[in-house]
């Protein structure tokens, strides 16, 4: 019978140690009632000049007292031995089962003590957690499916909480009745769904056109649509399904054809041609539509990656996707996205309103110069070279004194994702110098710290980098050392790191961490999504 509260677990699990107790007792017995071991215990007593047996109830322990290298010591017969170790073996098991006990219970009783509104607050935020599909044997459970088995109270919050059914993944093409749970539980409530084809080689197009099939009974309820797969024919299901259609709550779009074998792309003639009215965010993968008609229009989101020779934007095209759009904040251009001509001189393209961008692959250098986006506040650089990087640093105007001239005037965070083989510079610090957040992810992590180390040991140039860094986030391997010294040095100056965010794998020695944290804020994460 399964287990479907945590009362019942405690209940079991207190079954099982009162079994364990018991057969404890019968284990002991035996060693105590046992002539050879009374005829032993006996010698031992006249031999430590012991008047009573040591430890009570537990005298069966004594041998315990008296030294190994003792030749006098303990030598009790094979099977007094034996019992001996399965009572330790009991013992040990019984130890973790009162341990699992407490946890449990610890867990269980303040949670009871909290008010209804509060525990559905939480749910609520709980069942936004990136899940699984309920697919049989998977772990872990989705998030609704995990509290509704804690306890009753839970369950008929679960049940009752329309929120927590509206987040739909889908990973398998057997989801075992967990689409029209959701659809049912979730009340008409706006939904989001999200269906990977990567996990499963069973998630195939006629899989995913029989989902459709029912989801599409809803899509005046989509909220956010995900599809992620690396057949083009799945693709050109779901276009078909969406062609005309009308999602007039949709907000996010996204259609992303990736790890399929050779530069495969896709061109959709039309999608949601019935209208979007909401749609502000979309995400397309080696995919296509026209570019100058709905839904690329009125977005504040768009996300373009590895669009390749069929899909790839012209700068006009481009120019065009940018102008339906004056509103946009955030813009990310992954891989190749637009056909640039070597040696030709184009416009530059004003996007005051941006506020986040990310480039990638072989144009980042012309694309920074093409776009003007005096607002932006995050920049992301992922997959450069060397050679890339050089000409990108090279291409930046150096500020005035007054901090005026620089190309990002108002930027605060910088990320460099997978450029391991770049060198950062003083004159790279020096173009960005408003920066209050670096994250380095696979990028040569080494050598930003270096550089800031180098900047206290030359006496000739005391200019600090970066002077206004609060926030350090390094997920790459990290030298303790270099990082300590950056951290101490930086404090001892007077412009100290607030925080520091570092990968699980660094902590290998809570010590190290220890001192660390006397100059600054550290926190752990134990992975990064690369792809966001």
């Amino acid at each position: 019978m399964a287990l479907t509260t945590i009362r019942d677990i405690i209940a079991e699990l207190n079954r099982q140690a009162a079994e364990h107790q018991a057969h404890r007792l019968r284990l002991i017995k035996q060693i105590t009632t046992d002539p050879t071991y009374q005829r032993e215990v006996k010698r031992l007593q006249e031999s430590y000049h012991w008047n009573g047996l040591h430890g009570g109830s537990d005298s069966w322990r004594v041998f315990l007292e008296i030294p190994s290298e003792d030749a006098n010591g303990p030598q009790f017969s094979p099977t007094i031995t034996a019992l001996v170790n399965q009572v330790h073996m009991n013992e040990a098991s019984l130890s973790c089962i009162r341990a699992r006990i407490d946890a449990l219970s610890t867990f269980l009783l303040p949670v009871l003590r909290l008010p209804q509104e509060v525990l559905v607050h939480i749910f609520k935020l709980g069942s936004r957690m990136p899940q699984d599909d309920p697919m049989l044997g998977s772990f872990p459970r989705p998030f609704p499916l995990v509290v509704a088995a804690v306890s009753r109270q839970w369950r008929e919050i679960a049940i009752n909480t329309p929120d927590l059914w509206t987040n739909i993944t889908i990973r398998h093409p057997r989801p075992y009745g967990w689409i029209p749970l959701c659809l049912q539980r979730s009340c008409g409530q706006p939904i989001d769904i999200n269906i990977d084809c990567r996990a499963s080689n069973l998630l195939t197009a006629p899989a995913v056109d029989h989902l459709l099939s029912v989801l599409m009974l809803h899509i005046t309820r989509w909220r956010r649509f995900a599809l992620t797969t690396s057949d083009p024919a799945t693709i050109y299901v779901v276009g078909q399904r969406l062609a005309d259609a009308h999602a007039p709550v949709l907000r996010h779009l996204q259609l992303s054809l990736n790890g399929s074998s050779g530069n495969q792309e896709v061109i959709l003639p039309k999608i949601l041609q019935g209208g979007a009215e909401a749609l502000t965010s979309v995400r397309f993968d080696s995919l296509a539509t026209p570019w100058d008609s709905s839904p690329l229009i009125n977005l504040t989101a768009l996300d373009l990656r590895w669009l390749w020779l069929q899909t790839r934007l012209q700068y006009e095209q481009f120019r065009q996707v940018l102008s339906a759009s004056p509103n946009i904040r955030a813009l990310i251009l992954r891989g190749t996205y637009i056909h640039l001509h070597a040696g030709r001189t184009y416009p530059t393209l004003s996007i005051p309103t941006l506020r986040y961008l990310e480039l990638s692959g072989d144009h980042v250098c012309r694309m920074s110069s093409l776009l003007s986006t005096p607002n932006l506040v995050e920049l992301t650089l992922a997959n450069l070279d060397e050679t890339e990087f050089r000409e990108f640093v090279a291409s930046l105007p150096l500020p005035t004194v007054d901090g005026g001239g620089g190309r990002y005037p108002s930027l605060r965070s910088l990320s460099l994702l997978n450029a391991s083989m770049c060198t950062p510079t003083k004159r790279f610090t020096r173009a960005l110098p408003t920066i209050t957040h670096l994250t380095v992810i696979n990028s040569a992590t080494a050598k930003f710290l270096q550089l800031f180390r180098k900047e206290h040991a030359d006496t000739a140039d005391n200019e600090l980098s970066w002077p206004q860094l609060q926030k350090l986030t390094l997920v790459d391997e990290v030298d303790y050392f270099l990082l300590f010294g950056v951290v101490r040095d930086r404090a001892a100056i007077g412009s100290p790191l607030e925080r520091i965010v570092l990968n699980a794998p660094f902590i290998h020695d809570e010590s190290l961490v220890a001192t660390l944290e006397k100059y600054v804020e550290v926190d752990i994460v134990k992975g990064v999504d690369l792809d966001h």
